[in-house]
């Protein structure tokens, strides 16, 4: 173990700590913060607490998933959107906010990304192409992202156009613990998999054939480890809409931290991805106080940069 498997989880209790403490209403210390929580404060039990777990659940549930994502098609570009779960997601978003617009859009758009998995996943084939799954992802991302462009120019009121852009730059909201949940039950189901499977994850990276003849059940593996991939988003995209990059960053950062070895590196990723989360929620609930802006846009922010280095990086 090296210092950042200490580290790590101390990033990760700190960046919730500043979550529950800084608010729009103001800063309170962390033993009056407990104190509190203890007592059941509204601001602070019931709205600032379950929007740091809600954060941090969709931080670790896009970290993940782009470390899967990854590993399967063996490309450092790859995140958890790259299969067009996101324009998916955005039409089942903005349908349900045109038909139900008192009612959370997070059931659509999480149906949303599960059919366009389904779709991208009988485009490419049996077993799957890498190639053919990446062109259809992003075939079909471009054709959602346009459909959802001429839905909200047709949106009858603007008010619903307004819910919408909040929702699809990552608007996390005013959760309550309910909310968290599902996604905590299978946040914890996709590491129950994952984790044990490690190994196998590892000899993917080396190839098919190399990792036939380690003993790797190849085509099982791809497709239970693709279903947690998209499980995880889809999650995360039903309570969180759409908070670009962290699954491009986190896994990167944290093979740099931890090592390439999966058994290390995907809890490094969960707490990396929550820690960045949460530490961008608090950004966006208090940098222009009392307007909040969308997560989404300032992991966007973060991830820009991140991503252009990277491209460099690959390009030499």
């Amino acid at each position: 173990m090296n210092r950042w498997h200490f580290v790590l989880p101390l990033l990760f209790v700190v960046a919730a700590s500043i979550g529950i403490c800084a608010g729009p209403s103001g800063w309170i210390g962390p033993w009056h913060a407990a104190q509190k929580i203890a007592e059941g404060d509204v601001i602070v039990s019931s709205l600032r607490a379950p929007r740091v777990g809600l954060c941090a659940l969709v931080g670790a549930s896009l970290g993940l998933a782009g470390a899967i994502m990854q590993t399967l098609l063996r490309n450092d570009l790859a995140d958890p959107y790259v299969l067009g779960l996101s324009g998916g997601a955005s039409v089942g978003a903005v349908v349900s906010l045109l038909i139900l617009p008192a009612a959370p859009p997070g059931f659509l758009a999480a149906l949303g990304a599960g059919a366009t998995a389904l779709l991208v996943r009988g485009l490419a084939g049996q077993p799957y192409d890498r190639t053919r799954l990446l062109l259809a992802g992003v075939t079909l991302s471009s054709l959602f992202t346009s459909l959802t462009g001429l839905l909200l120019i047709l949106a009858p009121e603007e008010r619903l156009l307004v819910s919408a852009s909040f929702w699809l730059f990552g608007g996390m909201g005013t959760p309550h613990w309910p909310l968290l949940a599902v996604p905590a039950v299978l946040l914890a189901l996709a590491a129950l998999w994952l984790l044990p499977r490690s190994e196998r994850l590892d000899r993917l990276t080396m190839g098919d054939d190399v990792a036939t003849t380690l003993g790797v059940d190849v085509p099982s593996t791809q497709r239970y480890a693709l279903l947690c991939a998209v499980v995880l988003t889809a999650s995360a995209v039903a309570v969180g809409g759409l908070v670009g990059f962290v699954g491009l960053i986190a896994p990167h950062a944290a093979r740099r931290l931890v090592g390439a070895p999966h058994r290390a590196m995907l809890p490094a990723t969960a707490l990396l991805g929550a820690a960045l989360v949460m530490g961008a929620d608090t950004v966006a609930r208090t940098a222009f106080a009392p307007r909040e802006l969308p997560v989404g846009l300032v992991t966007a922010g973060l991830g820009g940069p991140f991503f252009l280095s990277l491209l460099r990086r690959t390009a030499t």
